[in-house]
């Protein structure tokens, strides 16, 4: 009985965690698309996103693994649910297929109300178990030019991206 209920645990903490996941679209509609005038020829479509559940809505217990070198699709108690890791993975794709990003769309969701299960009405219980998804979408065009911005130009790039998403998000850490 013992081993029964651990390992229905043990499943159902699979279930509860995050999931960290990079779907890329490549149709023939999308590269016969209107951008391919203006913005250079679309090559995919990419959304990047990952969710969590926090304790109290700040203690981390279980989140997708957004690592590029992820062993286990999840991690416990760590936080990757961060618009900075998740922008880094999308712009580390792009940068893999020499591609620019376009149209670049931000979402974030939390959820900071869990009802009390099993009962006939639902009780809210705020900040106790608390759910939060981020993503990134964005439209990957074939660059203009072949020429490869220095380190010093990349760095800049994404120091700025950061000042700004830390201006959309202040209340995340890094």
């Amino acid at each position: 009985m013992k081993k029964t209920a651990k390992a229905l645990v043990l499943s159902g903490l699979a279930f509860l965690t995050g999931c960290f996941s990079m779907d890329i679209a490549q149709t023939d509609s999308l590269r016969e698309s209107a951008l391919s005038s203006n913005n250079g020829k679309p090559l995919e479509h990419v959304v990047v996103s990952n969710y969590g559940w926090y304790l109290f809505n700040c203690i981390p217990l279980a989140c997708g693994n957004a690592a590029p070198d992820a062993f286990f699709p999840w991690r416990l108690f760590s936080n990757h649910v961060t618009s900075n890791i998740l922008h880094d993975r999308m712009m580390a794709h792009a940068a893999s297929i020499n591609a620019d990003v376009r149209d670049l769309t931000f979402f974030r969701d939390e959820k900071v109300i869990f009802d009390l299960p099993g009962t006939d009405f639902p009780i809210p219980i705020p900040y106790v178990l608390c759910f939060r998804e981020i993503q990134f979408s964005g439209t990957l065009t074939q660059r203009k030019s072949q020429k490869e911005p220095t380190d010093s130009i990349r760095k800049k790039t994404v120091d700025e991206m950061n000042q700004l998403l830390d201006k959309l998000n202040p209340e995340e850490e890094h």
